[in-house]
């Protein structure tokens, strides 16, 4: 959607955007500029049959309904963002011409959730379309590289998942929000999780570990929802540093992120998607203007470091317990935070080097 809005003003074109209904409830509303057609697909409702015969199923199915509307359109761009569209992006190349941008918002065969047949199935689909591909855009540098060697050289753009942001809303003062809700003391130091609260690949138990521990003084909230929101608020009920908040509309999210004083971003190395991974929630906590307490991944590490937006911790409970408590007796304001440093980061730095990659394709 973000790329959606980027591309809208190009000149002398229009954008469409094809999609499958993914039955989530989400409530795409386009701005003007661009056109979204969503396509439901019968054979995602066959919850019986084993996802990877699910998987394949979906393809041919999405094939037979995008294919033709596709090639009526004849693009001169065609940008793909899911390996399951990428046979189809390929075929609509083929009869129209058009270049091919793939755009791997993961590392796609390497990913947590996904089985190993599943994954094997994606990285043959990336494979037999490697050579179609005119462009490649992927979401950290570990990505592109493992992309480069594994799959041969490609002229690529990283396009960083930064948030969109209200420039009026950054510039705020800090609020005391969390602190009245949950009536947290003014001389302690508020550490917030924002974001989906699943057991697997978040570092959720390792939070609560160090956090349960009575010589801690800091506060944890956390602020989402997902399969292991029973378990945070049974934590809540006996630890009067632990904290949950129903997850809030995005447009709060800022104000509401700057009322702490560490943002919490410790992934689990569950896939090497995830070990090279450059999350949105380490950008959004950076604009709230909140120090990051992240994973020591290559690519987190790289960043953080550059632009000063917090400390890397490993993941296991002492070492975490001894960065929190270093934490605690810091002082947790960013003397240095401000918009003109972290801009190379900034969703609206991403759009424009987006735009230019457009502007180069279509002028050639």
């Amino acid at each position: 959607m973000k790329e959606l809005d980027a591309l809208k003003n190009l000149k002398n074109s229009w954008v469409i955007a094809f999609g499958i209904d993914d039955d989530e409830g989400h409530n795409y509303i386009p701005n003007e500029g661009f056109k979204i057609k969503t396509f439901r697909l019968i054979t995602k409702n066959l919850r019986i049959i084993p996802r990877p015969v699910r998987y394949f199923l979906n393809l041919l199915e999405a094939f037979f309904r995008i294919t033709i509307p596709g090639i009526r359109l004849k693009p001169s761009i065609i940008h793909c963002h899911d390996t399951l569209f990428l046979p189809i992006a390929v075929v609509i190349k083929w009869f129209c011409k058009s270049k091919l941008i793939y755009d791997a918002h993961e590392l796609e065969s390497d990913k947590a959730g996904q089985s190993k047949l599943l994954s094997r199935y994606s990285l043959f689909i990336e494979k037999i379309s490697w050579k179609k591909i005119n462009f490649l855009i992927s979401v950290s540098p570990s990505i592109i590289q493992w992309y480069q060697e594994r799959l041969g050289k490609k002229d690529n753009e990283l396009i960083l998942n930064a948030p969109m942001l209200d420039y009026k809303k950054n510039a705020e003062e800090r609020t005391n929000y969390l602190r009245q809700k949950f009536e947290i003391p003014g001389d302690k130091k508020i550490f917030l999780y924002l974001g989906i609260i699943n057991k697997i690949g978040r570092g959720i138990d390792l939070y609560l570990e160090v956090f349960k521990r009575k010589d801690i003084e800091s506060h944890l909230v956390f602020i989402g929802y997902g399969e292991y929101t029973d378990e945070i608020k049974k934590c809540a009920a006996l630890y009067q540093n632990i904290h949950y908040h129903e997850s809030v509309p995005h447009d709060l999210v800022v104000q509401i992120s700057k009322s702490a004083n560490f943002g919490l971003c410790m992934l689990e190395p569950v896939s090497l998607s995830d070990y090279y991974s450059l999350p949105n929630k380490l950008f959004e906590y950076a604009f709230s203007g909140l120090l990051v307490v992240a994973s020591d991944f290559p690519d987190i590490r790289q960043y953080v470091e550059k632009y000063s937006l917090g400390v890397c911790s490993l993941l296991t409970v002492e070492d975490l317990y001894k960065t929190i408590t270093t934490l605690e007796n810091s002082d947790s304001r960013r003397s240095d935070w401000n918009f003109e440093r972290l801009y190379p980061i900034s969703w609206e730095y991403q759009a424009g080097k987006l735009v230019a990659l457009y502007d180069k394709l279509l002028l050639n």
